[in-house]
């Protein structure tokens, strides 16, 4: 793995899906075939809820991470609280799984994971996420130098997708800015519409825009990428 044509293939991409393509191409290499990435709000602890950069873990897996461990995770708890990357393996006897967590484990290794690394990550003061690459086999090959590795890639992975969310939501009009502001506060089409002055067709054309801006296909991702883009004070939706 080369680590100078990593960066360049993650600065050569320019939307969301080539990027991501570039960490699991990467991550393949190396022998990881589950990654996955939450984000933490702006400001929030590690107890705060949890927003998704990717995942490409199994359906079974997801499912049973959220319905038993999300906001309960010792593994999580353990690489935030060390602030370094975390080897499963050399961690799992050491950890106190409830009966949840258990059982999120047991999800995992009957869809074929026996190992994983987990790390946080920072693109800059506060703004930190949480990532998972896992193994399909138990991996103590893996050298301290390789666990800073993997954080090297999951960082520098997180720092450019923090720059596409920030260019996408500069890329935006004053008026689809207002728009995507209304949207971030729940408001529906013809809500918006009245605010603004505009008719409901119109303000569907500045969603669609938005969404095209943002390299997005639903209300969803375009908030999750205008809360990653960092805005904390939200502009006016007046007209």
């Amino acid at each position: 793995m080369d680590l100078s044509d990593y960066l360049d293939g993650l600065y050569a991409c320019t939307s969301r899906d080539a990027l991501d393509e570039v960490l699991i191409d990467t991550f393949e290499e190396i022998g990881a075939t589950a990654l996955s990435g939450y984000t933490f709000p702006y400001g929030g602890g590690v107890t705060t809820d949890k927003l998704p950069i990717l995942s490409t873990w199994p359906d079974a897996v997801k499912s049973a991470y959220r319905r038993q461990m999300a906001g309960d995770d010792p593994i999580m708890y353990a690489a935030m609280t060390l602030g370094t990357p975390v080897h499963f393996l050399k961690l799992e006897a050491s950890l106190d799984f409830n009966e949840r967590g258990a059982a999120v484990i047991n999800a995992m290794r009957q869809a074929g994971f026996q190992d994983g690394v987990t790390t946080p990550v920072y693109a800059k003061p506060g703004d930190f996420a949480y990532f998972v690459a896992a193994f399909p086999e138990e991996r103590p090959d893996l050298t301290p130098s390789d666990l800073r590795r993997i954080k090297f890639l999951f960082s520098e992975y997180f720092y450019r997708y923090r720059e596409l969310d920030t260019a996408g939501v500069g890329a935006l009009s004053r008026r689809e800015l207002q728009v995507l502001v209304a949207m971030v506060n729940d408001k529906s089409n013809s809500e918006i519409a009245q605010m603004l002055g505009v008719s409901e067709h119109t303000v569907g054309t500045y969603v669609r825009r938005c969404f095209e801006k943002l390299n997005v296909r639903s209300r969803t991702q375009a908030i999750l990428r205008y809360i990653g883009a960092g805005t904390m004070k939200l502009p006016s939706v007046e007209p």
